[in-house]
């Protein structure tokens, strides 16, 4: 039964879907569970996909490009407007490492490989560090783009194929559930990836794809029970979001509470609802799309200004958003697709094509010169040049292979030697991930004053082990490098007259494998009667520091630090040094350097400069201050005691 008239029920369900995700996002009370906004735009998504292919195939009308056409004139434009305006915005407000990345990700939203980009970069959506990132909420639109790219020719062809539309249905629930399954295996294995891909992702629009396939199987004679299926769905929504947060894997098997609730939904028809069907649930409905593309934006810049904004000021920035999304939708959306009828298909996808590729060869050449530094002056160049990760661009050795596409797996990626190198009297091993090349900077200071040649050993997510845990994505050339790293270190262990481990514990303590190959790690030092040096984490904090200091010194204001500490972040790293302690405990060849050795409790390393570079690492600014903070409190002599036993 296919249905002719403007269904306003899922318009309005488009509409909670929208509010869901702002009021998660500005981080109202009761929505911590809101980013499922997102998995009812997919069902729904998925509903009007199969719509719109099935009833024109059926009637032999199905263009392949009026398809694509009516897809890219109703994203596009409204999506070019809002990364246009907010370029503007950030050339004079943002600072150059902040408008690079923004610049990045305007080429990758708008040829629709965000995701794809968040996964590389092995981000968490729902960690603090996602906040920097100011189009984040596009990662949405490229599923969705990549999903109209496939299914139109794969349901098709599985049309044609199997032609019984109870065939088309089996073969469509098949694949559902193979995702669905992928989905929850990827959720224990990979959660970047369980959220950020298609294959992960298409169960959700296939299930609302299904729900029209379902509708169209059933006679006009058979009634369906729309209001209690609208109020199962509403009550599985609800459910949804009481029970669901953040720590849940996602979009696992929880998500199908979220999905079958949406296509009862769905599956209903029932425009009477005054609880779907009313004007301001039409309206916001209707303007979804570009309420979402700006609501983002302006949380972006509330927290950029207001890091912790009350309550009440949130709500004043989802109103905002809400009136500006709605101008957008009027003035941009709605007239832009009416003037691209007007001009004709040849004409305004050639024009809209044009400026698309326009805005992404300006926002490639500002990416290429690194948000043109220029604008912030000398003073600021010469201290942000030094909170950076060590790595060969700034003159340190830390093997940052998941970052360097220059660098390449094998022997270079344990080649780097760093303290005093002409006369050495002791041959240290540094060996690790990015927690241990951090620490570079410092070791080749203390190398230098203690005549060591320390060997650094160190890649991305390279936790000190012998086995084949990881704490990355194991697509990443950084596992490939880990695994070099490793046998290596094992093969020449005896060749080193002492070794220090660093890592990026908390992480590593979490993994059972992690624990247990750094136990045989411990092991083998010990059978070779090594002296063995730990060095503890740096405090951690929830937010990205050294970002957050940038905008203040951008803005030529004070930082103050204390607000970003955190007593829940400060417990957790203490539990973690406990354990430390208890690896070192029980050897009298065991060196542990603890935090209280190496930082200094204020957390600056200069003045209001902190150590932190993003709230887990240090900065080489803050390596090197740690190394003069280690001297100050007599780690010299410690040392040395410890090197002479």
């Amino acid at each position: 039964m296919q249905q002719a008239t403007f269904r306003y029920d899922i318009n309005g369900l488009r509409a909670y879907a929208l509010l869901l995700v702002v009021f998660y996002h500005f981080n109202l009370p009761l929505f911590h569970a809101g980013f499922i906004g997102v998995d009812i735009f997919f069902v729904i998504s998925g509903y009007f996909m199969t719509k719109i292919i099935f009833d024109n195939s059926r009637s032999n009308k199905f263009n392949s490009k009026d398809f694509f056409y009516a897809r890219f004139i109703r994203i596009v434009p409204p999506l070019l407007f809002v990364t246009l305006i907010f370029y503007c915005v950030s050339f004079f407000i943002l600072n150059p490492g902040d408008f690079q990345y923004y610049c990045k990700y305007i080429i990758k939203s708008l040829t629709f490989t965000s995701n794809i980009s968040l996964l590389k970069e092995a981000d968490d959506y729902f960690a603090a560090n996602s906040a920097r990132n100011l189009l984040l909420h596009t990662w949405s639109l490229s599923v969705e783009w990549q999903f109209y790219l496939l299914y139109p020719f794969l349901f098709i062809l599985l049309n044609k194929a199997i032609k019984r539309p109870k065939g088309l249905i089996i073969t469509l629930s098949l694949l559902l559930l193979s995702s669905l399954l992928f989905s929850v295996y990827q959720s224990t294995l990979n959660r970047a990836y369980d959220f950020y891909m298609l294959t992960t992702r298409a169960w959700e629009m296939l299930a609302g794809g299904l729900v029209y396939l379902f509708e169209c199987s059933r006679t006009t004679q058979q009634n369906r029970p729309a209001i209690l299926c609208k109020l199962v769905g509403i009550g599985l929504l609800v459910v949804s979001l009481i029970i669901i947060n953040e720590k849940d894997p996602w979009p696992g098997y929880l998500a199908s509470l979220t999905v079958i609730g949406s296509s009862l939904i769905i599956f209903s028809p029932n425009n009477r609802l005054r609880f779907f069907n009313n004007r301001l649930i039409y309206t916001l409905g209707l303007a979804s799309y570009s309420i979402y593309l700006w609501h983002w934006p302006i949380h972006f810049f509330t927290n950029y200004y207001l890091p912790h904004p009350s309550t009440l000021t949130n709500i004043l920035f989802v109103a905002l958003s809400i009136l500006i999304g709605y101008g957008s939708y009027r003035f941009i959306e709605s007239k832009g697709i009416a003037w691209a009828k007007s001009k004709g298909q040849l004409f305004s996808f050639s024009f809209l094509l044009c400026i698309a590729l326009i805005f992404i060869g300006l926002a490639d050449q500002t990416r290429k010169h690194s948000g043109f530094p220029w604008r912030g002056g000398e003073s600021y160049l010469s201290v942000v040049n030094k909170i950076k990760m060590p790595s060969p661009e700034n003159g340190w050795c830390f093997y940052s292979i998941a970052t360097d596409h220059q660098l390449s797996v094998g022997l270079p990626g344990v080649q780097c030697q760093i303290g005093d190198t002409t006369h050495p009297q002791v041959k240290a091993l540094l060996f690790g991930d990015s927690y241990a090349g951090q620490y570079i900077p410092f070791w080749h200071k203390v190398g230098e004053k203690n005549a060591m040649q320390i060997q650094a050993v160190t890649t991305n997510w390279c936790n000190p082990s012998t086995g084949k845990d990881f704490l990355g994505p194991r697509t990443s050339p950084a596992y490939q490098q880990c695994l070099f790293n490793r046998h290596y270190v094992l093969d020449h262990i005896s060749d080193y007259n002492v070794i220090i481990l660093a890592g990026s514990w908390t992480k590593a303590f979490a993994n059972p494998h992690a624990v247990e190959g750094l136990h045989k790690l411990i092991s083998r030092i010990q059978q070779q009667n090594i002296p063995l040096i730990i060095m503890d984490e740096p405090y951690q904090f929830a937010e990205n520091i050294g970002n957050r200091y940038k905008q203040q010194l951008w803005r030529h204001h004070y930082f103050d630090i204390r607000p970003y500490t955190s007593v829940k972040m400060d417990n957790k790293i203490k539990a973690t040094s406990q354990q430390l302690d208890q690896l070192s405990a029980n050897s009298v060849q065991t060196l542990y350097l603890r935090r209280s050795d190496l930082f200094s409790p204020t957390h600056y390393a200069v003045n209001d400069i902190p150590y932190s570079l993003d709230g887990g690492h240090i900065s080489v600014l803050g390596s090197l201050a740690a190394e003069r903070y280690f001297i100050a409190q007599g780690g010299n002599e410690k040392l040395r005691h410890f090197l002479k036993q």
